[in-house]
């Protein structure tokens, strides 16, 4: 009888880890196909200035970022299964819509969509892989999911470019039929545990979306308003405002869609920091070297596709070799962070002109690549595993969240800082923000190694090393 049961279990824990898995390729590849295609979907749309056209990322990380947290309360309340599968099913619409979107608002829409979707996919995925396997295999799990997208992202890059180059639209219809497999699968995942318990604060959770679309903004149309410009003004107090409703209402309501007691368990509070300060560096160097190949080198997308396989498929390797090692996540982060700064100088020193050496912007690459595949499993190892198990699928989507608000912060800055991308001196402040990111996203390790700060009684706070 017992080895039936723990036949059973290991099957339901199989379908788990397949679907979970399913789910972070098909996010990771969506994510690095679409910058690369950026470019052609400015050709397609010549009317749309630069700032526009980048709400085809933008509008998908500021979806994806004020949507997880709340995602993660309502799939520890209904059960995980069928939010996972709700969140396929958005995300399925706006592949669609991409993909026969007739002008650049409906293209935005239809990111908004894959945003949302993705925004449930993510925490909900992690969370039924973690619930399905023991404490002790919790950071080789995580480890595994990161390297399956990173997989993906490998892939991406390559099939983007060839994909880019025959029509723009064949990198979002691509989506359609992975979404389609992929929510197919979710009918063979065993029943979650329901929680129950009181809905999230979507008030809360639409102050955040103001709150984050309004800086984004801000940044991203600094270079075209004016100090003086009343929309500067209008951006800036909405903003203010509406992150103050936000923690206003998630100090004071039942179900925040943040629950900022959470932060005094300091690896999670450090994960979550270091988390969006290295996804702010790594947005700005996924979508700026894309930029500075195709606008500065005049790189066709195949070929800047077949360049970026080596980030990622870097990536792949080091996160599951951190995921085997008994190295703490503490160390982990610190090291990803480090070694993000060491890309930054090299593509400070060498990318300065035209006539650069692709040297210097493979090796930051590749650089880049072992520092996500190391970062991203310490952050959501020790954040996440800092946690109980009932807050898991929360935990998870507000150490994403912040990892998207990180992204959205970096394109806009990107945006900010090079416009179109075409002139090769305004790309110097970008490498060194990037390098700023990733020293801020090694350094926030320092307060939980020093053993700063306390947590509450009934979380678990794991031993740091």
């Amino acid at each position: 009888m017992t080895n039936i049961i723990d036949r059973r279990a290991s099957r339901r824990s199989g379908v788990v880890l397949i679907a979970a898995l399913g789910a972070s390729v098909l996010v990771s590849l969506d994510l690095f196909i679409v910058n690369l295609a950026l470019p052609r979907v400015a050709e397609a749309f010549p009317l749309a200035s630069a700032p526009v056209v980048s709400w085809v990322l933008n509008g998908y990380t500021v979806a994806f970022a004020a949507l997880l947290a709340p995602a993660g309360r309502v799939a520890d309340r209904y059960g995980r299964r069928t939010v996972f599968r709700a969140g396929m099913v958005l995300f399925a619409a706006g592949s669609v819509l991409t993909t026969l979107a007739p002008d650049i608002s409906w293209l935005i829409l239809g990111r908004v969509l894959q945003g949302a979707g993705a925004s449930v996919v993510v925490p909900t995925s992690l969370a039924l892989l973690l619930e399905a396997f023991p404490e002790g295999a919790h950071k080789r799990m995580v480890s595994l999911w990161t390297a399956t997208g990173s997989v993906a992202a490998a892939v991406g890059p390559v099939l983007g470019g060839m994909l880019a180059d025959l029509d723009w639209r064949l990198v979002f219809a691509i989506m359609v039929p992975l979404s389609v497999l992929t929510l197919l699968a979710t009918f063979a995942l065993p029943p979650s545990p329901v929680t129950g318990g009181r809905a999230p604060d979507w008030a809360g959770a639409l102050a955040l979306v103001a709150a984050v679309a309004a800086l984004i903004i801000l940044l991203t149309y600094w270079a075209d308003w004016t100090p003086a410009d009343s929309r500067t003004w209008l951006a800036a107090c909405l903003a203010v405002l509406s992150f103050g409703v936000f923690i206003k209402r998630s100090r004071r309501h039942a179900s925040p869609v943040i629950d900022l007691s959470l932060f005094r368990v300091l690896p999670f509070a450090s994960a979550t920091v270091g988390m969006a300060a290295f996804y702010t560096g790594f947005s700005m160097m996924l979508l700026g070297c894309s930029l500075w190949a195709t606008n500065v080198w005049h790189w066709d997308s195949a070929t800047t596709g077949i360049a970026f396989i080596l980030g990622p498929g870097l990536a792949v390797v080091s996160a599951l070799a951190a995921g085997r090692r008994s190295t703490g996540p503490a160390v982990l982060s610190a090291i990803g962070g480090a070694l993000f700064v060491v890309a930054g100088v090299v593509w400070a020193l060498t990318l300065t002109g035209p006539k650069a050496s692709a040297a210097g912007f493979l090796i930051g690459f590749a650089l880049t690549g072992v520092a996500a595949g190391i970062a991203q499993t310490g952050f959501l190892s020790g954040g996440a595993g800092a946690l109980p198990a009932g807050d898991y699928a929360a935990g998870t989507g507000m150490i994403n969240t912040a990892r998207q608000i990180g992204a959205a912060l970096g394109v806009a800055l990107l945006t900010l800082c090079v416009g179109s991308g075409y002139d090769p001196g305004t790309y110097r402040p970008v490498w060194i923000i990037i390098i700023a990111a990733g020293a801020v996203s090694a350094i926030t390790i320092l307060p939980a190694w020093l053993r700063v700060g306390h947590s509450p009684k009934s979380v678990r706070c794991p031993q740091l090393r």
